[in-house]
């Protein structure tokens, strides 16, 4: 299985071009571009405006800088772990209204990721294209498409993603 996490924060605001400090506080948005691709963007909070992006948000996260983010590959695998984690549940929150079959496939393969790493849970088997997680701090439920992971598809995805995660 591919291990995905998602790329750590910019050194400057895709929004303003300001650096980005420890004890700022930036949004980390994804979002489908005009062409369809998925990108990330992160922007001050200060900064961060939807209609500014040149497309639809489907997943967005705020994130406290670090005041030492580099001294501990622990902590950065941890935080890494964390955005994986609050970009999938970006993806079911309201507001996320983009469905397609690429944004389904990203929720399913974040989902396997984070079932991996025991951050959810899967109750019982997959039932109608549908398998139900809980995520295991909070209890909240989701409810993960289930779609035919092709080779065609998981390339154009992986494509994508290129952008996001690492």
């Amino acid at each position: 299985m591919l291990e995905w996490q998602i790329k750590p924060l910019a050194k400057k605001s895709g929004l303003s071009d300001r650096e980005i400090k420890p004890g700022d506080t930036v949004v980390c948005a994804v979002f489908v571009d005009e062409l369809g691709n998925l990108d990330r963007l992160d922007a001050h909070k200060d900064d961060f405006d939807d209609s500014k992006l040149r497309g639809k948000v489907i997943g967005r996260w705020e994130r406290v800088v670090s005041e030492n983010p580099e001294a501990d590959e622990r902590a950065a695998r941890k935080m890494a772990l964390a955005s994986s984690e609050d970009f999938f549940v970006s993806l079911f929150d309201e507001g996320s209204a983009v469905e397609t079959d690429e944004v389904d496939v990203v929720k399913q393969m974040l989902a396997l990721l984070l079932e991996r790493k025991r951050i959810l849970r899967p109750q019982g088997r997959a039932s109608k294209g549908v398998q139900k997680y809980v995520q295991v701090s909070t209890k909240r439920e989701f409810s993960v498409p289930q779609k035919n992971l092709n080779e065609e598809l998981i390339v154009k995805i992986q494509n994508q993603l290129g952008s996001i995660i690492i």
